[in-house]
């Protein structure tokens, strides 16, 4: 058959594609695991410091920061990954599209979905709602850490302040998040990915028709 590559390339694509989509999940509940685990470790700090003392606002601040840059790795992966998704479900649409019109030109009731050009971020998507809660529990997290930093060194903690800092942090995180997919989905897997653009191949091109013109000039 003609499309033998064409229909090789669709099951790879598709083992990709349901690989991208397990390691979404599998990376949020790594992020589930790792901040249950460090607010345990919290609540036993504070018993057995019998209290909220220096020490366990110290501790506090620690445990909550480093939870913080974990899980703002975690987010910024999960962007990627989402990323990678979005650009194999494409190729999958645009190898089901071409097959649909050159080997199965017959058949009239496809009920799979054969878009090359959807956003890379949708509101209705169960990747959205993980990557709002990834990033809502890394704000929380910073905020715990804004909050015990006062009180690990003596003076009054402010909650007005890791309020402000934990919204600030989410806004951050979702608003660059929404940019990121929204400006890297409109791009090409080259582009996005590699950062190669389109016109570079016609500049290089170019380059060569002058250096041909140059090395054999019109008689």
């Amino acid at each position: 058959m003609k499309n033998d590559y064409l229909l090789k390339e669709y099951e790879l694509c598709f083992e990709q594609l349901r690989f991208y989509d397990n390691r979404h999940g599998t990376i949020l509940q790594y992020l589930f695991s790792l901040t249950a685990a460090v607010a345990t470790a919290q609540f036993a700090v504070y018993k057995f410091l019998a209290g909220p003392t220096r020490g366990f606002f110290a501790c506090q601040a620690f445990l909550s920061g480093i939870v913080f840059i974990a899980t703002l790795i975690l987010f910024l992966t999960m962007l990627q990954n989402r990323l990678y998704f979005v650009h194999m479900a494409r190729q999958l649409n645009a190898i089901r599209g071409y097959l649909m019109t050159t080997e199965a030109s017959d058949f009239h009731g496809n009920q799979l979905y054969t878009s090359t050009d959807f956003p890379a971020i949708k509101a209705s998507s169960v990747h959205t709602f993980q990557l709002l809660g990834a990033a809502l529990i890394s704000s929380l997290f910073a905020g715990a850490s804004a909050y015990a930093i006062a009180p690990s060194i003596g003076t009054s903690p402010c909650l007005g302040t890791a309020i402000l800092v934990a919204v600030v942090v989410a806004i951050g995180e979702i608003w660059g998040g929404i940019r990121y997919l929204s400006d890297s989905g409109r791009e090409t897997s080259d582009e996005a990915v590699h950062g190669i653009k389109k016109n570079n191949q016609p500049e290089q091109g170019a380059a060569q028709d002058g250096e041909s013109a140059a090395l054999h000039p019109r008689q």
